[in-house]
């Protein structure tokens, strides 16, 4: 059995961590749970990293999975987006037709 040498991982790390999950449970539309995941990792990410090739991976990894969140976050916010208009247009024509 290798020695422990009990090291936490990294705040890159657990911000890595933190970010699959944040995509899993956008993949859910679980959005308050990815608000929550996202508050948690702020502080992880704003931090100053290490510039070694494990850290720049890391971090390439991170910036890759935050393009994945976007493309959901902005096709859930489009689907909304046409629900509202969807509704708005029904509401609109309803109070016309109630008119005459």
């Amino acid at each position: 059995m290798p020695p422990s040498t009990g090291t936490a991982a990294s705040p890159l790390t657990h911000a890595l961590d933190i970010t699959r999950a944040m995509l899993a449970v956008a993949k859910q539309a679980d959005w308050a749970q990815l608000l929550q995941l996202e508050q948690e990792r702020e502080p992880l990410v704003r931090r100053q990293h290490p510039t070694d090739l494990i850290s720049r991976a890391q971090i390439e990894q991170i910036l890759a999975y935050d393009r994945q969140l976007q493309a959901l976050v902005g096709n859930a916010r489009d689907a909304v987006a046409q629900l509202w208009q969807d509704e708005r247009s029904r509401s609109q024509a309803i109070a016309a037709y109630a008119q005459r």
